[in-house]
């Protein structure tokens, strides 16, 4: 057989090339893996001992039934946990009266401390306090982030194609020279041409081919990595600790739902999710809540807010997709339509068609013939001019209800339209961070929408068998996280009661309010103003910018009340952005936050908590200023999410602008007892047929009981007149 060395050499030397460039990423991104443990580890290492150091050496008695000397400890300097930890049990044994047995037991206590403590604690960045750890760690991560980016979690089949042709090519040995091949034998040439052959074949798969340039270009990539390592993480930290929790192999409580059975677990956990189109790590908790939906086809999403439920619906429809469905639909409020179209086109690769405006019905028309992700509001969506019988034909194979709580009315005309669309499909999501805000019959009439008979059940179960059952009967279709069991990495929120004073503030109007029964305009008067004076309120807010400013941090204000909104944008001059209101369409609503998000300086964001406290990602700001306290928990929690949430990197200070002696007082007492009933009954999937007394705590008995509180302290004569608790001009 006649042999062409010289094409022979060119192919070995192509084969060689391609395994060492191969090899070189998928050694760079071992190191980079490595890098990241030993950084996060060193890291974690540092707050372990942080929390020791703060644990008084008395403690090492309540871990053991053996006699410790502490006061003896304490006089050579040991004083807390920590510095037993950092010494050997030579150097306790040098203390005098402390055996080497006793020192030898004293390590092993501060051992088993450390630990304990270690699995008690999640690792997060203070972003304000770095650490060469965390930089280190923060370096690995962009690294690892590159790469994933680049190579779409494809270097998994680069290193069995590595490895065959490094075998291969030891085989080939003989092929390097006619000289040598003079000399081999037989049997040595046979192995040689099939390794040759081998070769051939596998560098001129089009697999490979493509493998090798992906693995270039992450090569590339890295070699022109940006030198911001730190900014970067600013901007996409959550992508960063979705990277870290990867590589860890941090197992957190996914389910976070003690009532799911094992069968519906291994169900869940079994499920397979092709994320191969979306552009995102997802955390492991939004891997199972994507699951969840696949595995149960009819669900409710109620993940506290800022946990990314709108990426888990869309990594649900994105596996569909693979596997063959081409129609979804998406119905949500208008102000966050803008929001999920960005986020469709920025996390998948799935076609968006978004039906709303002024040519929606062209859009629709576009949507029915093409099909892909159509992304529509509640109120266009009642404009559809489709029957049910078109509706059945178009196979819509997932529906996505965004702020699900809108439709828990099943008698209004929004709820019946829905329904139609929800009676049609096959697989339905209901996304809500708020599933019970008053009573469980707002929960069932959800359930009811995704399965009649899972409604029934629920509405016997919650009269008759109480809250257990009713949590076991509801988990195949709810599954709700909260941010302290996921995402432990998040900064501290901390929370600040303001108390103001009634100086320069008009307290006759505050009087004339409570008299006349009007509740709006009650919440309203700390921000009336005496003649040339600024209510405290105001000061207080101008003096806290002032505060966030001078430490390099944006803000944001909500109020209510546009006519409070007006009053402290004029206050605040350049120093403002906005306001976001009820009455700025969801495109202008982005529009401001992107600028505020991406200026270089301070600025403050003010809104209306109504418009931009729901479905906006506020991340830049780590200061939230609420005026006065709202009628709903939940108003309080979304609007304090949208700064709060994955992604935040820094401490989010909140700020509540309290009167004394006034309403706002009475509306504490009564956000912390709303609060309470939630966290008793919902926070953790754990809903009840009532709380004491919350069935009938309607918006409208709260403010009278309110203002009667008021006219008995004021002194005002308790007549029954009628409570105003709608502002027409100050809501909308």
């Amino acid at each position: 057989m006649g042999i062409n060395f010289k094409e022979s050499k060119a192919s070995l030397e192509q084969a060689n090339k391609i395994a060492q460039d191969l090899e070189r990423l998928l050694k760079q991104q071992e190191a980079l893996i490595s890098g990241t443990k030993a950084a996060a580890s060193h890291a974690k290492e540092s707050q372990v001992l942080l929390e020791l150091a703060k644990l008084p050496v008395d403690r090492l008695k309540d871990a053991t039934e053996e006699t410790v000397r502490i006061e003896t400890l304490r006089k050579y300097g040991f004083q807390n946990v920590a510095s037993i930890y950092n010494s050997s049990a030579i150097q306790l044994e040098r203390i005098p009266g402390i055996t080497l047995s006793a020192a030898q037991s004293l390590k092993a206590l501060a051992d088993q401390m450390y630990q304990a403590v270690a699995q008690s604690i999640s690792y997060g960045i203070d972003i304000d306090d770095l650490t060469q750890a965390d930089t280190d760690l923060i370096e690995n991560l962009q690294g690892l982030d590159l790469l994933k980016a680049v190579t779409k979690n494809s270097t998994s089949k680069m290193k069995p194609i590595a490895q065959t042709l490094r075998n291969s090519l030891t085989q080939t040995q003989p092929l390097n020279s006619r000289f040598r091949w003079l000399f081999t034998g037989s049997e040595k040439k046979e192995r040689a041409l099939n390794a040759l052959q081998e070769i051939t074949y596998l560098v001129g798969e089009p697999t490979t081919i493509a493998l090798v340039e992906v693995a270039r270009l992450g090569l590339d990539t890295l070699e022109k990595k940006s030198l911001q390592p730190v900014e970067e993480f600013k901007k996409r930290s959550s992508d960063y600790y979705a990277i870290l929790e990867e590589v860890t192999n941090v197992r957190p409580n996914t389910a976070a739902n003690r009532h799911f059975n094992q069968e519906l677990l291994d169900k869940i956990q079994a499920q397979e999710l092709d994320t191969s189109t979306i552009k995102a790590t997802l955390r492991q908790y939004q891997t199972f809540g994507g699951k969840f939906a696949l595995t149960q086809n009819r669900v409710i999403i109620g993940d506290e807010m800022g946990l990314g439920k709108t990426l888990q619906a869309i990594s649900a429809i994105a596996h569909r997709s693979s596997l063959g469905a081409n129609r979804f639909l998406v119905v949500c409020p208008a102000s966050v339509i803008t929001n999920w179209t960005r986020e469709v086109d920025a996390r998948s690769e799935l076609p968006i068609i978004k039906i709303h405006g002024e040519d929606h019905k062209a859009s629709l028309h576009r949507w029915v013939e093409a099909s892909g992700i159509g992304i529509t509001t509640y109120d266009t969506l009642k404009s559809f001019e489709i029957s049910d019988e078109q509706i059945a034909g178009l196979g819509v194979d997932t529906v996505i209800v965004d702020e699900a709580h809108y439709i828990k009315n099943i008698s209004t005309g929004r709820t019946r339209t829905i329904a139609r669309w929800l009676d049609r499909s096959p697989n339905v999501i209901f996304l809500t961070g708020t599933p019970l805000e008053n009573r469980v019959e707002e929960f069932i009439a959800l359930a009811t929408l995704l399965d009649s008979k899972m409604g029934n059940e629920l509405s016997r179960v919650a009269l008759a068998a109480g809250p257990e059952s009713f949590r076991r009967t509801v988990a195949p279709i709810y599954l709700r996280r909260n941010t302290e069991e996921v995402q432990k990495e998040l900064p501290e929120l901390i929370e600040v009661v303001e108390y103001c004073t009634w100086e320069g503030v008009d307290k006759q109007k505050y009087i004339d309010a409570v008299a006349s029964g009007n509740f709006m305009a009650m919440r309203r008067a700390a921000f009336s103003a005496q003649p040339n004076m600024i209510p405290s309120k105001l000061e207080r807010l101008l003096e806290l910018v002032e505060e966030s400013f001078e430490s390099g941090q944006k803000v944001i204000v909500f109020s209510y009340f546009r006519s409070i909104i007006e009053q402290v944008m004029q206050a605040l001059g350049e120093r403002a952005i906005g306001p976001i209101t009820g009455s700025v369409s969801s495109t202008q609503r982005q529009n401001i936050v992107d600028e505020f998000q991406n200026s270089p300086t301070p600025l403050v964001l003010v809104g209306q908590i109504q418009a931009a406290g729901t479905g906006l990602n506020i991340q830049a700001a780590s200061v939230v200023i609420l005026c006065e306290p709202q009628i709903k928990p939940s108003l309080e929690v979304q609007a304090i999410a949208r700064a709060h949430r994955m992604g935040q990197v820094r401490k989010v200070q909140v700020h509540r602008l309290i009167l004394p002696e006034s309403v706002d007082e009475h509306m504490l007492t009564m956000l912390a007892y709303k609060q309470s009933e939630f966290d008793d009954y919902a926070r953790d999937s754990d809903l009840a047929n009532q709380a004491p007394g919350a069935k009938n705590a309607s918006d409208e008995s709260m403010a009278k009981v309110i203002v009667m509180e008021e006219r008995k302290r004021l002194g005002i004569n308790e007549s029954d007149l009628e409570v105003h608790i709608t502002d027409e001009e100050e809501e909308n």
